[in-house]
Protein backbone atom coordinates (compact mmCIF):
# COMPACT_ATOMS: atom_id res chain seq x y z
CA UNK A 1 0.00 0.00 0.00
CA UNK A 2 1.28 3.44 -0.75
CA UNK A 3 2.96 5.52 2.12
CA UNK A 4 0.61 8.59 3.32
CA UNK A 5 3.31 9.81 5.36
CA UNK A 6 1.16 11.40 8.06
CA UNK A 7 -1.07 13.79 6.22
CA UNK A 8 -3.70 15.40 7.71
CA UNK A 9 -6.90 13.74 6.11
CA UNK A 10 -10.35 14.54 6.44
CA UNK A 11 -12.65 11.61 5.35
CA UNK A 12 -16.55 12.10 5.28
CA UNK A 13 -19.39 9.71 5.20
CA UNK A 14 -16.77 7.83 7.93
CA UNK A 15 -19.31 5.92 10.26
CA UNK A 16 -20.41 3.09 7.85
CA UNK A 17 -19.62 1.43 4.62
CA UNK A 18 -16.77 2.77 2.12
CA UNK A 19 -16.10 5.45 4.34
CA UNK A 20 -15.39 3.06 7.35
CA UNK A 21 -12.99 1.06 4.91
CA UNK A 22 -11.17 4.61 4.17
CA UNK A 23 -10.30 5.65 7.31
CA UNK A 24 -8.97 1.95 8.56
CA UNK A 25 -6.92 2.06 4.58
CA UNK A 26 -5.71 5.28 5.44
CA UNK A 27 -4.73 5.13 8.95
CA UNK A 28 -2.63 1.99 7.97
CA UNK A 29 -0.98 3.87 5.19
CA UNK A 30 0.30 6.18 7.77
CA UNK A 31 -2.58 9.31 7.15
CA UNK A 32 -3.25 11.24 10.61
CA UNK A 33 -7.19 11.28 10.12
CA UNK A 34 -10.34 13.26 10.75
CA UNK A 35 -13.41 11.19 10.30
CA UNK A 36 -16.52 13.06 10.19
CA UNK A 37 -19.99 11.62 9.53
CA UNK A 38 -24.13 12.74 10.86
CA UNK A 39 -23.86 9.46 13.49
CA UNK A 40 -21.85 9.89 16.74
CA UNK A 41 -22.59 6.63 17.31
CA UNK A 42 -21.51 5.18 14.17
CA UNK A 43 -18.49 7.28 14.37
CA UNK A 44 -17.76 5.60 17.60
CA UNK A 45 -18.18 2.03 16.08
CA UNK A 46 -15.35 2.85 13.43
CA UNK A 47 -13.18 4.37 16.07
CA UNK A 48 -13.67 0.95 17.82
CA UNK A 49 -12.79 -1.05 14.80
CA UNK A 50 -9.83 0.93 14.02
CA UNK A 51 -8.21 1.53 16.50
CA UNK A 52 -5.32 3.84 16.65
CA UNK A 53 -6.62 6.77 18.56
CA UNK A 54 -3.26 8.79 17.90
CA UNK A 55 -4.19 8.58 14.61
CA UNK A 56 -7.43 9.22 14.61
CA UNK A 57 -9.81 11.68 15.97
CA UNK A 58 -13.72 11.79 14.86
CA UNK A 59 -16.18 14.38 14.57
CA UNK A 60 -20.45 14.96 13.67
CA UNK A 61 -21.17 17.49 11.64
CA UNK A 62 -23.86 17.56 7.97
CA UNK A 63 -21.69 18.34 5.31
CA UNK A 64 -24.67 19.46 2.78
CA UNK A 65 -25.36 22.35 5.57
CA UNK A 66 -22.04 25.12 5.03
CA UNK A 67 -22.59 26.52 8.62
CA UNK A 68 -20.63 23.37 10.60
CA UNK A 69 -17.77 23.25 7.54
CA UNK A 70 -15.35 26.33 8.86
CA UNK A 71 -16.11 24.63 12.47
CA UNK A 72 -14.95 20.94 11.07
CA UNK A 73 -11.87 22.39 8.76
CA UNK A 74 -10.95 24.11 12.08
CA UNK A 75 -11.14 21.50 14.23
CA UNK A 76 -9.05 19.41 12.07
CA UNK A 77 -5.83 21.56 11.65
CA UNK A 78 -6.15 22.21 15.03
CA UNK A 79 -6.04 18.67 16.18
CA UNK A 80 -3.28 17.48 13.55
CA UNK A 81 -2.40 20.98 11.30
CA UNK A 82 -3.31 22.45 7.82
CA UNK A 83 -5.34 19.50 6.11
CA UNK A 84 -3.89 18.01 3.18
CA UNK A 85 -6.42 16.01 2.01
CA UNK A 86 -9.99 15.39 1.45
CA UNK A 87 -11.95 12.70 0.97
CA UNK A 88 -15.54 13.48 -0.34
CA UNK A 89 -17.30 10.33 0.47
CA UNK A 90 -20.13 10.77 1.91
CA UNK A 91 -23.41 10.15 0.27
CA UNK A 92 -27.27 9.42 0.17
CA UNK A 93 -29.13 6.77 -2.69
CA UNK A 94 -32.78 8.32 -3.49
CA UNK A 95 -34.86 4.69 -3.48
CA UNK A 96 -33.97 4.42 -7.41
CA UNK A 97 -36.92 6.59 -8.12
CA UNK A 98 -37.78 7.53 -11.51
CA UNK A 99 -38.05 11.07 -12.70
CA UNK A 100 -41.86 10.96 -12.81
CA UNK A 101 -41.92 9.13 -9.16
CA UNK A 102 -39.36 11.36 -7.47
CA UNK A 103 -40.84 13.97 -4.40
CA UNK A 104 -39.21 17.36 -4.56
CA UNK A 105 -37.73 16.69 -0.94
CA UNK A 106 -35.71 13.41 -1.88
CA UNK A 107 -34.18 15.30 -4.57
CA UNK A 108 -33.56 18.54 -2.92
CA UNK A 109 -32.03 15.65 -0.13
CA UNK A 110 -29.89 13.42 -2.65
CA UNK A 111 -28.68 17.00 -4.02
CA UNK A 112 -27.68 18.14 -0.82
CA UNK A 113 -25.71 15.67 0.59
CA UNK A 114 -23.83 13.96 -2.57
CA UNK A 115 -23.00 17.13 -4.29
CA UNK A 116 -23.68 20.40 -3.01
CA UNK A 117 -21.76 18.90 0.27
CA UNK A 118 -18.89 17.67 -1.76
CA UNK A 119 -18.71 21.38 -3.32
CA UNK A 120 -19.15 23.16 -0.05
CA UNK A 121 -16.47 21.17 1.78
CA UNK A 122 -14.05 21.74 -1.64
CA UNK A 123 -14.26 25.70 -1.89
CA UNK A 124 -14.07 26.13 1.56
CA UNK A 125 -10.81 24.12 1.61
CA UNK A 126 -9.24 25.48 -1.75
CA UNK A 127 -7.77 28.55 0.05
CA UNK A 128 -5.75 27.06 2.75
CA UNK A 129 -4.49 24.42 0.44
CA UNK A 130 -3.70 27.28 -2.41
CA UNK A 131 -1.50 29.12 0.30
CA UNK A 132 0.06 26.77 1.51
CA UNK A 133 0.95 25.45 -2.39
CA UNK A 134 -1.09 22.31 -2.62
CA UNK A 135 -3.58 19.51 -1.47
CA UNK A 136 -5.60 16.46 -2.87
CA UNK A 137 -9.27 15.42 -3.32
CA UNK A 138 -10.71 12.53 -3.80
CA UNK A 139 -14.23 12.51 -4.39
CA UNK A 140 -16.36 9.04 -3.82
CA UNK A 141 -18.19 9.31 -7.58
CA UNK A 142 -19.54 5.71 -8.92
CA UNK A 143 -20.09 3.98 -12.20
CA UNK A 144 -23.17 6.14 -11.90
CA UNK A 145 -21.17 8.69 -12.62
CA UNK A 146 -21.08 6.92 -16.17
CA UNK A 147 -24.58 4.84 -16.91
CA UNK A 148 -27.80 6.17 -16.98
CA UNK A 149 -29.42 2.82 -15.22
CA UNK A 150 -27.30 2.17 -11.94
CA UNK A 151 -29.49 4.32 -9.66
CA UNK A 152 -32.76 6.48 -9.83
CA UNK A 153 -32.50 9.96 -10.93
CA UNK A 154 -30.95 12.22 -8.14
CA UNK A 155 -28.40 9.50 -7.62
CA UNK A 156 -27.11 9.17 -10.91
CA UNK A 157 -27.59 13.26 -11.41
CA UNK A 158 -25.42 13.56 -8.18
CA UNK A 159 -22.40 11.27 -9.52
CA UNK A 160 -22.64 12.80 -12.93
CA UNK A 161 -21.91 16.45 -11.26
CA UNK A 162 -19.61 14.67 -9.04
CA UNK A 163 -17.70 13.53 -12.05
CA UNK A 164 -18.20 17.34 -13.33
CA UNK A 165 -16.88 18.69 -9.78
CA UNK A 166 -14.02 16.33 -9.32
CA UNK A 167 -12.58 17.45 -13.27
CA UNK A 168 -13.59 21.35 -13.03
CA UNK A 169 -10.83 21.53 -9.64
CA UNK A 170 -8.29 19.74 -11.47
CA UNK A 171 -8.26 21.68 -14.65
CA UNK A 172 -8.68 25.05 -12.37
CA UNK A 173 -6.26 24.08 -9.56
CA UNK A 174 -3.54 22.22 -10.84
CA UNK A 175 -0.96 24.60 -11.58
CA UNK A 176 -1.34 25.25 -8.18
CA UNK A 177 -0.37 22.02 -6.66
CA UNK A 178 -3.73 20.60 -6.03
CA UNK A 179 -5.13 17.44 -7.38
CA UNK A 180 -8.89 16.16 -7.72
CA UNK A 181 -9.72 12.98 -9.07
CA UNK A 182 -12.46 10.50 -8.26
CA UNK A 183 -12.97 6.60 -7.64
CA UNK A 184 -16.21 4.95 -9.35
CA UNK A 185 -17.03 1.59 -7.59
CA UNK A 186 -19.80 -0.68 -8.69
CA UNK A 187 -21.61 -2.50 -6.31
CA UNK A 188 -20.75 -2.17 -2.99
CA UNK A 189 -22.13 -4.45 0.07
CA UNK A 190 -22.90 -1.18 2.43
CA UNK A 191 -25.75 -0.08 4.91
CA UNK A 192 -26.37 2.95 2.16
CA UNK A 193 -29.82 1.83 1.74
CA UNK A 194 -30.50 0.65 5.03
CA UNK A 195 -34.30 1.95 5.74
CA UNK A 196 -35.13 2.52 2.58
CA UNK A 197 -37.52 0.47 -0.36
CA UNK A 198 -36.42 0.98 -3.70
CA UNK A 199 -38.97 1.94 -6.27
CA UNK A 200 -40.23 -1.44 -8.46
CA UNK A 201 -38.81 -0.02 -11.45
CA UNK A 202 -35.57 0.62 -9.85
CA UNK A 203 -35.53 -2.73 -8.20
CA UNK A 204 -36.35 -4.62 -11.02
CA UNK A 205 -33.94 -2.68 -13.17
CA UNK A 206 -31.39 -3.71 -10.33
CA UNK A 207 -32.15 -7.41 -10.23
CA UNK A 208 -31.53 -7.57 -14.18
CA UNK A 209 -28.04 -5.86 -13.59
CA UNK A 210 -27.07 -8.39 -10.88
CA UNK A 211 -28.25 -11.49 -12.75
CA UNK A 212 -25.58 -11.16 -15.27
CA UNK A 213 -22.68 -9.05 -13.00
CA UNK A 214 -19.50 -9.77 -11.04
CA UNK A 215 -20.49 -10.08 -7.71
CA UNK A 216 -21.05 -7.54 -5.18
CA UNK A 217 -17.77 -5.77 -3.76
CA UNK A 218 -16.41 -5.76 0.06
CA UNK A 219 -15.72 -1.32 0.90
CA UNK A 220 -12.55 -2.90 1.78
CA UNK A 221 -11.78 -3.53 -2.27
CA UNK A 222 -12.57 -0.02 -2.77
CA UNK A 223 -10.49 1.76 -0.15
CA UNK A 224 -6.76 1.09 -1.63
CA UNK A 225 -7.38 2.93 -4.66
CA UNK A 226 -8.38 6.41 -2.87
CA UNK A 227 -4.71 5.76 -0.76
CA UNK A 228 -3.24 5.12 -4.15
CA UNK A 229 -4.91 8.95 -5.31
CA UNK A 230 -3.55 10.51 -2.36
CA UNK A 231 -0.15 9.79 -2.30
CA UNK A 232 3.11 10.40 -4.19
CA UNK A 233 2.65 7.37 -6.53
CA UNK A 234 0.02 9.23 -7.90
CA UNK A 235 1.30 12.41 -8.23
CA UNK A 236 1.10 12.53 -11.90
CA UNK A 237 -2.98 11.51 -11.87
CA UNK A 238 -5.52 14.83 -11.72
CA UNK A 239 -8.63 14.60 -12.97
CA UNK A 240 -8.97 10.91 -13.07
CA UNK A 241 -12.04 8.78 -12.26
CA UNK A 242 -10.46 5.59 -11.47
CA UNK A 243 -13.46 2.81 -11.52
CA UNK A 244 -13.31 -0.15 -9.27
CA UNK A 245 -16.17 -2.36 -9.99
CA UNK A 246 -14.38 -5.83 -11.22
CA UNK A 247 -15.59 -5.00 -14.87
CA UNK A 248 -19.33 -4.05 -14.00
CA UNK A 249 -19.42 -1.23 -16.45
CA UNK A 250 -18.11 -3.65 -18.55
CA UNK A 251 -21.02 -5.73 -19.55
Amino acid sequence: MADLNGRVTIITGAGSGIGRSLVKAFVEAGARVFAVDMSGERLAETAEAVGAPEALATHVADVSDKGPIEAMLAAAAERFGPVEVICNNAGILDRMMPPDEISDDLWDRVLAVNLTGPFLVTRAALPGMIERGGGIFVNTCSIASFLGGRGGVAYTATKHGILGLTRAVAATYGDKGIRCNGIAPGSVKTNIAAGSEPSAAGWALRQKGLATRPPQADPDDIAPTAVFLASDEARYVNGACLVVDAGWSAY
